[in-house]
């Protein structure tokens, strides 16, 4: 889990009495998409052979696997949710975990994306269930663009 004062702020774990929540930052709403993925499978140490952890985070030897996802959705909120859902969905049907997402494409209701993963052979901590609608606004600050995420596990 990173704090606010380190150097990279792509997003933070924060307190839940039940499931798993992260606030998510991005410069961009591209670079806000791609945190969280990111922050989605790095929160539950996906255990990817060859792997080491720095700053609790999972580092894979590479990212041999890419796949490439299509939303289409409402807004903003739900295109967030149907991304993540998508490669959850992805993740578990291939035993794959992505670590980088290139948004290729995105405007309020479609992204296209490239995801980057490597082979798991299961989760250090546990599996997320589902992304939730709970506490979720996406919203634009000073310094960029901000939101929480509640995964339900």
């Amino acid at each position: 889990m990173q704090t606010m004062n380190d150097a990279k702020r792509d997003f933070i774990q924060l307190p839940h009495t039940a499931d798993i929540k992260v606030r998510i930052f991005g410069a961009t709403k591209e670079e806000l998409f791609a945190h969280a993925l990111e922050a989605m499978f790095q929160v539950i140490h996906p255990l990817v052979p060859g792997s080491r952890i720095e700053n609790d985070r999972v580092i894979p030897p590479n990212l041999p696997i890419k796949r490439t996802v299509e939303i289409d959705s409402i807004d903003d909120a739900n295109l967030l949710v149907d991304f993540l859902s998508e490669a959850l969905c992805l993740s578990d049907t291939h035993n794959e975990a992505y670590f980088k997402a290139e948004i290729n494409f995105i405007t309020p209701t479609h992204l296209r994306a490239t995801l980057h993963g490597a082979p798991i052979t299961g989760f250090e901590s546990t599996e997320i269930k589902a992304v939730t609608y709970n506490e979720l606004n996406i919203e634009q600050t000073p310094e960029g663009w901000q939101t929480d995420i509640v995964f339900d596990i």
